[in-house]
């Protein structure tokens, strides 16, 4: 993992981790929507050609993307729907949500049976919200690298504290342990002090910087 010897510029985000597709049914009429996971709009653009020569004989293949730490860059289009059913409807999901770095297709396939604009919005935005809600995500920030090293009788009570506590880290065996730990900057000295108690002092620290980091994100994890 690359090491910076500064604070890294990272704006924290969150965006999913891998293509994801889910599907819903209303009034026979079949809402299928991939989520992608990209950076830039050519990928997005790129994106959005393949599911729509995947799914070419779909009436509509509604589509939004949000890139950028803040969602800086967004768009969306209706593709044939009622202006502001689909595309917005979409698009003010991903925006509420806050994810962003991802691009969504939702194909409709009529069933026979109008939706009327609401009913449209409605399932355009509950589709996605749906899909978002199940995808696999993660966290993208920044995370200072704490190096310590233990003796192998306190090593089995620092992992456990560390996996209670849901730290990332990496450990190292020789004559003693070796432990990166992964933190906020405002964990630092609260895990100092709590390693040095369960060692009695006997533990060593080395600050190593700041660090770019991708962290998946559980179910115990995630933000209310």
């Amino acid at each position: 993992m690359p090491v910076s010897e500064h604070v890294s510029s990272c704006s924290e985000f969150t965006t999913i981790s891998q293509e994801f597709r889910d599907e819903y049914v209303i009034e026979k009429s079949r809402f299928i929507t991939t989520l992608y996971p990209c950076s830039t709009e050519d990928e997005a653009q790129a994106f959005i050609t393949r599911i729509n020569k995947e799914f070419w004989d779909a009436r509509h293949n509604c589509t939004a993307f949000a890139l950028g730490p803040k969602q800086e860059q967004q768009r969306s289009s209706d593709n044939g729907e009622p202006s502001g059913t689909a595309g917005k409807p979409m698009l003010e999901v991903l925006k509420k949500t806050g994810i962003t770095n991802i691009a969504v297709v939702v194909t409709r396939y009529f069933g026979g049976i109008k939706l009327g604009a609401g009913g449209l919005i409605r399932a355009y935005s509950h589709s996605v919200s749906e899909a978002l809600k199940k995808a696999p995500k993660e966290l993208h920030t920044t995370r200072m690298q704490l190096q310590t090293n233990v003796d192998y009788a306190t090593f089995g009570t620092i992992e456990r504290y560390l996996t209670d506590q849901q730290y990332t880290f990496t450990k190292e065996f020789s004559d003693t342990v070796t432990l990166t730990i992964l933190l906020p900057q405002e964990d630092l000295e609260p895990l100092k002090k709590q390693l040095q108690d369960i060692t009695s002092g006997a533990v060593d620290f080395e600050e190593l910087g700041f660090s770019e980091v991708t962290i998946p994100i559980t179910m115990d994890t995630a933000p209310s």
